[in-house]
């Protein structure tokens, strides 16, 4: 009865899983067509967290440019954002193809406000992936401002 239970439950789980593959395949032409007729699809889910893909056509470069925000730190009246921007070029004067950046910068956050410019974060701000995976144990580091 067990190995029953256990092949109906396998083969449900296999007909959830083709059914999510076809979501996905299914929803990337209209996709497509949405940052075709928009130019720039973009998701804000925190204050000081976002995704931003969009569509380059300019006359020597045609692609994709795509753009991660993320809070690198935060204080009651300080921000300190790491934004990542990459460009998957399909036309490219430059030998590079797919490129990729990664800064940081800090703002004074103050509420009713407009943040306010402070600087770039220091060198060892700059998070990295070990980092990355340490400050969801130990919680976000401290940032310096040059």
């Amino acid at each position: 009865m067990n190995f029953a239970r256990l092949q109906l439950w396998s083969r449900n789980l296999l007909w959830i899983l083709v059914g999510a593959v076809w979501i996905v395949i299914i929803s990337l032409p209209a996709l497509g067509l949405l940052l075709a007729a928009r130019g720039e699809i973009s998701w804000q889910p925190s204050e000081h967290h976002g995704y931003r893909v969009w569509v380059i056509m300019e006359q020597e470069e045609r692609g994709i440019g795509w753009e991660v925000r993320r809070t690198a730190s935060y204080s009651v009246e300080r921000v300190c954002l790491q934004t990542t921007v990459g460009f998957w070029l399909w036309r490219s004067q430059v030998h590079q193809q797919q490129t990729r950046y990664s800064f940081c910068e800090c703002y004074m956050d103050l509420p009713d406000t407009e943040m306010e410019y402070l600087g770039t974060c220091s060198p060892r701000s700059q998070t990295s992936l070990a980092s990355a995976v340490f400050s969801l144990f130990l919680g976000p580091g401290d940032y310096v401002l040059f």
